[in-house]
């Protein structure tokens, strides 16, 4: 069972072929012995019916003359046996005259192989131990002063020789056709195999190489079922290596984004301790900046814990009303953020979603709104329906962003140009925990451009 579970694609190829090709020479073989053997079996009956009546004209002086009859007769006589029984006299003393060799054939008994060969669906043909297959025929003559039975048994041996013969030459032209075929369809199965073979090998060495990890695999011309396997793996691959490039960078970034406050920590830390005690002022600025720097580390952790989350979870979705929810975060948004909220648009509508997925959301957006526009601008939340989806929308008017960076905000620890000033505080983790519990949600997030100048972060729900 392991074994043929494991075996090649040019294996099965060949084992198929062999089982097709053996059918097909056995059934080809066994409908050319049975039209010839049936041929055969016709011609000799056609024969016995010559015989019968060239029998009945070498009638001389009402017994048949063996000689004559043989000697005008067409067809060889020699394997043939012939009983004439007259009754034209007497009923119950008929005449009665046998062939040459008619007697002692007639005269053996009947076996069990004679018997079972004996079907009822071909009662002319007979087997007799010493005689082999005979084809038996009878007929009659009737008439005025004439009532003669004449029956004959033909040597079907001849016909079994050359069927046998048959036989013989299908066999060996099947077993050469096999051995042919098997070279030739190992040959075409290699062939076609070949780029599956050389998929194996490449992706082996791939993945048995540290430098070769990042490398795809060669997309061969044919076939084209093997050249869309190879691109359907490049494709998965390349999605495998960019993930791969994301979370290195994500680590590298988180590890940067840890390493700073620490230095700066234990710094802080090492100061204290070398000037704490002379210079008693330098404990309580040192403790200030201990403290932000900590808690800069705790948001830190608090964001990895959240896009863990988000990458991780599983979201339970109900319905709920959308406006009741952006006026609760709106509410606490205002106590928080310097810039004016303003609400437009829909005073209901109903999505389904996981609610405290859209809260946090939303809590994200407006955070990211309030640090990259200005203290007096004013921040626009719009929620629009339409047949098929519900958009909300949060709009700041703080500065454009490029089309490139619109493909790389959700990125982990991406900050744009305006992000990269020291006044504004953050991670670049904010957006990714938003894209992530969006995609959990099946909600669509965009960026848009506002004019004159501005962006619109929209959370787009299929109704």
């Amino acid at each position: 069972m392991q074994r043929k579970n494991s075996r090649t694609t040019a294996e099965v190829i060949r084992h198929n072929f062999i089982i097709l090709f053996t059918c097909f020479a056995l059934l080809t073989g066994a409908s050319v012995v049975i039209v010839v053997g049936i041929n055969l079996v016709h011609q000799r009956q056609t024969e016995s019916i010559e015989l019968l009546k060239s029998l009945n004209r070498s009638f001389i002086d009402d017994k048949p003359d063996w000689n004559q009859w043989r000697k005008n007769s067409s067809i060889n006589t020699q394997d043939t046996y012939v009983r004439v029984t007259d009754r034209t006299h007497s009923a119950n003393q008929p005449k009665v005259f046998y062939s040459k060799g008619t007697k002692p054939f007639l005269s053996l008994k009947q076996t069990q192989l004679s018997k079972k060969l004996h079907l009822p669906f071909f009662p002319a043909l007979i087997y007799t131990k010493h005689y082999g297959v005979l084809y038996y025929r009878s007929g009659e003559r009737h008439g005025r002063h004439k009532n003669i039975r004449s029956e004959i048994w033909l040597s079907l041996n001849p016909i079994v020789t050359t069927l046998a013969s048959v036989i013989f030459v299908v066999l060996i032209i099947l077993i050469l056709s096999l051995v042919l075929g098997w070279f030739v369809i190992s040959l075409v199965a290699k062939r076609l195999t070949r780029s599956l073979e050389m998929l194996q090998r490449t992706a082996r060495e791939h993945s048995q190489s540290v430098v070769n990890i990042e490398n795809l695999l060669p997309v061969p011309d044919s076939p084209s079922e093997v050249r869309e396997l190879s691109t359907s793996f490049n494709e998965l691959l390349s999605a495998i290596i960019e993930n791969n490039k994301k979370e290195k960078a994500f680590i590298s970034n988180a590890s940067h984004e840890l390493r700073t406050p620490i230095a700066a920590i234990r710094g802080h830390i090492s100061l204290v301790k070398r000037r704490g005690k002379a210079h008693p002022e330098i404990v309580d600025r040192s403790l200030h900046f201990i403290d932000d720097e900590s808690a800069k580390m705790q948001a830190l952790v608090n964001g990895l814990l959240a896009l863990s989350r988000a990458d991780n979870g599983i979201a339970q979705p109900s319905e709920f009303d959308l406006a009741g929810i952006v006026n609760e975060t709106v509410e606490e948004q205002r106590v928080i953020l310097s810039q004016t909220i303003r609400t437009r648009g829909e005073k209901s509508a109903t999505v389904h979603a996981n609610q405290n997925s859209v809260s946090q959301i939303l809590s994200i957006l407006f955070d990211n709104s309030g640090k990259y526009s200005p203290a007096q601008s004013t921040i626009t939340v719009s929620i629009k329906k339409t047949d098929t989806k519900t958009i909300l929308s949060v709009q700041n008017q703080g500065a454009t962003i490029d089309n490139d960076e619109k493909r790389r905000i959700f990125d982990r620890f991406y900050r744009g140009d305006p992000a990269h000033n020291s006044e504004i505080t953050g991670n670049g983790l904010g957006l990714s925990i938003a894209y992530q519990l969006a995609t959990l949600n099946n909600i669509q997030i965009t960026v848009t451009d506002v004019i004159p100048h501005g962006a619109s972060f929209n959370l787009i729900f299929n109704n």
